[in-house]
This record gives structure tokens, C-alpha cells and sequence, in this order.
């Protein structure tokens, strides 16, 4: 994919952009001329070599983007030297998979408002990135070049089970309130594994034992009710402490009430196991004083 842009215009969205696609697909699926023109290299070439090799190009219109002008104030758009145009002119011409993307809120330009060569433009449906929705908007446009033929870098993927449920998930002034009855359990938002830059938010909490063999214990316990309800927790274990996080994979890894249920599960079995690890503490600290 080849990523046409104007620096005056959309630099930080397109450099934005362009790392999601290459995190997304892997760092040969993409060309941007920031990034792919080494220092001593020849940046004419470089471009057009970009250009042979893409089969898309993605045209980046900000809202400047028709009217950015040279130094005598001519549009840029309109001189036949213009590399944007060119590059648009190029795919066109190759009958590549074009693909505006539109940051700008008046939409796509008018093919009256375009250059010739590159009037086709107008005819082609774009796609809208929205600074207020950017990361549905470009989940749905990483998925559709998924549909185009692109394949996601999957260097560690994580199989999750089917959607075998109809829970919702929680509204987030309720979360709030549920978490404050639920000490130490906080929500933590990541990307998720295999599917970046999508996202994944959890409740997280790190339970403390005193002792490895404790932890394991309580682990074993907890996960009676993991096989009886089938809702399973994401944990790791490292010596004396268990940190767990939860989310229901079902409804796009967010919280819902069987994560709730499953962490006042968890509460109640790890309360047995923080009195005993107190009265060892206590009666170690008596211990000492008596000596």
C-alpha cells in the first residue's frame, strides 16, 4: 500500500495511519516516503519505485489538501510537477485499488474543484476517518483491507473461544459504581494480541499469597467455577502473586456481569487464604519481639 499525502496538510494523521497498517499487516505492507527514503537515497526513484510496487494507494485529504498553494500562491494541485497529483494520476492510470480517506469535514472533493488528470478521484467512494470516532472508524478500514486481500501479522495468535452468549456489556457509569465495591480491581484498557490496534478492556487485580504454593492452591480453586460457568479469566502467575484480568470475549473483550460475578468469585475464595498469610505475619512479628 502507498500512502499519498500532503505534509501541510495531514502529516501526524498519515504518519498515525501508517503505523496502524504496518503494525496491522507487517512492515512490507506499507510505503510512506518519511519513512521508507533512507538518508543519500534517491527520493524521485525511491517514490516511483513505491509506486510500482503498491497495488493500493490510500489518498489522505485533510482539510487543506486542495488548497495548499506554492510559492506564488498557484494551488499545488493544479501544477503538473505536483507529486500528490501525479501520484493519484499513476494509480489511476494503473487501475490500482484507490482508496481516499477523508479527514476533512466537508467530505470529498467535487470533480469540478480537480485537476484533469486526476477528476477520476472524484468518482471513487471514500472512506471517512472521524478525530472523534478515530479508532472504530479505522478498525472498520483495517478490516476492509483485510477484505481486499491483506493479512494480518499473526506472529503469537490467541484462539479465543466462539460467542456462545447474549450478555451486553456493562454501561460505564454502572462499572464505575461496581468498582467501588470491588477493592483493588481496577479497568485497564490494552491492545489486543493478533488484532492491533484494536482494543480490550478488563478488570485487572493482582492477589498476593504467602506463599507459591497458596497461589497455585487458590488458582485451582477458582477455576471450579471457571469450568462450571465457562467464563475464563486471562491470569499469570509469578511466584506469590496471581494478577487476573477479565473481560467477556463474546461481546469484543469488555467487561459484563459474568466478569463481575466471577470477581466477587474470586474475592470470596482468596479471603480465606489473606486471614491465614495476616495471622502468619502477626504471629512472625511476635516472634521477634519477644527475642
Amino acid at each position: 500500500m502507498f500512502i499519498s499525502y500532503r505534509r501541510a496538510d495531514s502529516a501526524a494523521a498519515s504518519r498515525w495511519l501508517y503505523d496502524s497498517i504496518r503494525r496491522t499487516f507487517g512492515p512490507d505492507s506499507v510505503f510512506m516516503d518519511t519513512e521508507a527514503i533512507r538518508v543519500s537515497a534517491q527520493w524521485p526513484k525511491a517514490i516511483e519505485h513505491g509506486l510500482r510496487q503498491a497495488t493500493h494507494l490510500v489518498a489522505v485529504i485533510g482539510p487543506h489538501w486542495l488548497r495548499v498553494t506554492d510559492d506564488y500562491g498557484r494551488r499545488r494541485i493544479d501544477r503538473e510537477d505536483d507529486w500528490v497529483r501525479n501520484e493519484i494520476a499513476h494509480a489511476l492510470a494503473e487501475r490500482k485499488h484507490v482508496l481516499p480517506i477523508i479527514l476533512a469535514p466537508n467530505g470529498m472533493p467535487r470533480k469540478e474543484a480537480l485537476p484533469e488528470a486526476i477528476q477520476k478521484l472524484a468518482h471513487v467512494q471514500p472512506f471517512e476517518l472521524r478525530s472523534e470516532r478515530w479508532e472504530t472508524d479505522l478498525n472498520l478500514l483495517l478490516g476492509e483491507l483485510e477484505n481486499q486481500g491483506f493479512r494480518r501479522a499473526k506472529a503469537n495468535a490467541i484462539r479465543y473461544p466462539r460467542p456462545q452468549v447474549t450478555i451486553t456489556e456493562i454501561p460505564r457509569k454502572e462499572l464505575t459504581s461496581i468498582l467501588r465495591t470491588l477493592a483493588g480491581w481496577t479497568e485497564v484498557v490494552s491492545p489486543l494480541p493478533g488484532h492491533e490496534p484494536m482494543q480490550r478492556t478488563e478488570l485487572c487485580k493482582s492477589f498476593e499469597f504467602a506463599s507459591f504454593p497458596q497461589a497455585i492452591e487458590f488458582m485451582r480453586e477458582v477455576s471450579e467455577s471457571v469450568v462450571k460457568t465457562q467464563h475464563h479469566p486471562r491470569w499469570q502467575n509469578v511466584w506469590r502473586t496471581v494478577t487476573v484480568w477479565l473481560s467477556t470475549w463474546d461481546i469484543g473483550h469488555k467487561p459484563s456481569q459474568l466478569d463481575v460475578d466471577l470477581a466477587r468469585e474470586m474475592e470470596g475464595v482468596y479471603r480465606k487464604y489473606k486471614v491465614a498469610g495476616e495471622g502468619k505475619i502477626k504471629a512472625r512479628g511476635n516472634t521477634r519481639k519477644r527475642a
